[in-house]
């Protein structure tokens, strides 16, 4: 604490001190197996004499150790050249562990895939352009900035649309191979994007030279998962949280027809075990009351600021007022009842109409909770900051 007030050469002589004695200890414990019995005594003498010089600041001594204990360094432990890659090795590996114990025990980063929490989150959106793509440097920034790519593909043979075939070399990098006639072009966003967002479709007819795509891809918020807070107390209404879909009868990974999810899906838990929830289009109603505990639900209710108010579900788990009426998901007339089994959760998303949530597969259980939505840290966009 008043090394401070030292002069700057004990100051220095001290520092090196310390060094020395911390090199030394950690070559001995590396290199312990294989030191004689009588090298080995040598240095844990010189470690022992360290403390006493170093609390008595005594310049002139530690002077003379370090360079009796130097020559012993270089006798013992010579310098290696790879010595620095071992340093660097090591650092590599701690950072790894802590970032590995990090993501698993605290903050795990999440990419919103779709948009069902829109607007509160947004996924991975393509909109088509008509202007070309601007200048790489542009590129580069909006990217960095704004997490959009500009995507430009031309038709090198022409002829009609085949098929489309979906692939994947990731769950975040997926493609569709547009298949016409011998020639194959890549669109990297799925099926499902490529018919309905780029409204391309099998049996369209190009020429030569033609576009076949040109867009614009916003990618998924990125968001930090708290893996903490739900060791200690339970979800909370009105709560963006994520949760593992493997286990929940009637939830089908998206990926694929057929298939039991065993990935993360992220949506606001809405109600707790032994709720009744009802939708009563535009509004939420949780056991006969309007629910009011997130920011959202009176956006959702007043459908302000792109919030497009709970919408109800054909064919869904609920109990339907008046299952006699022609369907609309936005009746207002009519209402939708659904029970919190024990030990689940409601979770709906906040883009209603467009949310295949627990109103389709019911609730989700405790033990599948990951953790609460806690902070979108990419894109630099206007959602940047901790979720609400």
């Amino acid at each position: 604490m008043f090394n401070f007030f030292l002069p700057s050469k004990t100051k220095k002589v001290l520092a090196e001190s310390e060094l020395i004695q911390s090199s030394l200890q950690r070559n001995r414990i590396y290199s312990q197996d294989i030191l004689s019995a009588k090298d080995l005594e040598t240095i844990l003498a010189f470690e022992a004499r360290y403390p006493a010089l170093i609390k008595a600041k005594d310049v002139a001594g530690l002077e003379k150790l370090n360079k009796e204990v130097m020559k012993l360094g270089n006798k013992l432990f010579p310098p290696s050249p790879w010595d620095g890659w071992k340093e660097n090795v090591e650092v590599f590996v701690v950072a790894a562990i802590m970032a590995l114990a990090i993501r698993t025990f605290f903050l795990q980063p999440f990419k919103i895939p779709t948009g069902s929490m829109e607007p509160t989150l947004y996924g991975i959106e393509p909109k088509p352009s008509v202007e070309l793509p601007p200048n790489f440097l542009v590129q580069v920034y909006e990217f960095l900035i704004h997490g959009k790519t500009y995507s430009r593909v031309v038709t090198q043979h022409g002829g009609v649309i085949d098929s489309l075939t979906p692939g994947s070399f990731t769950i975040w990098l997926e493609y569709t191979d547009v298949h016409i006639g011998d020639e194959i072009d890549r669109i990297w966003i799925r099926p499902s994007d490529v018919r309905q967002k780029l409204h391309i479709m099998e049996g369209m007819q190009f020429n030569p030279g033609d576009v076949l795509a040109n867009y614009v891809t916003q990618t998924g918020d990125q968001v930090l998962v708290d893996k903490v807070t739900y060791n200690f107390r339970p979800p909370h209404r009105g709560e963006v949280f994520i949760f593992k879909t493997s286990g929940i009868p009637g939830l089908a990974n998206e990926r694929g027809p057929d298939q039991e999810g065993s990935e993360d899906f992220i949506k606001r838990c809405v109600g707790l075990a032994g709720d009744l929830v009802e939708v009563k289009p535009p509004e939420l109603l949780i056991n006969g009351t309007p629910a009011d505990q997130a920011a959202s639900f009176a956006k959702e209710f007043a459908q302000s600021d792109s919030y497009p108010g709970y919408s109800l579900v054909e064919d869904g788990t609920g109990v339907t007022a008046d299952p006699s009426r022609p369907f609309d998901p936005f009746d207002k007339g009519n209402s939708q009842t659904y029970y919190v089994p024990a030990d689940c959760y409601w979770a709906m998303g906040d883009n209603s109409p467009y949310s295949k949530d627990s109103r389709y597969w019911g609730g989700v259980p405790r033990q599948n909770l990951v953790g609460r939505g806690y902070f979108v840290f990419w894109p630099f966009s206007s959602r940047w900051g901790w979720i609400k």
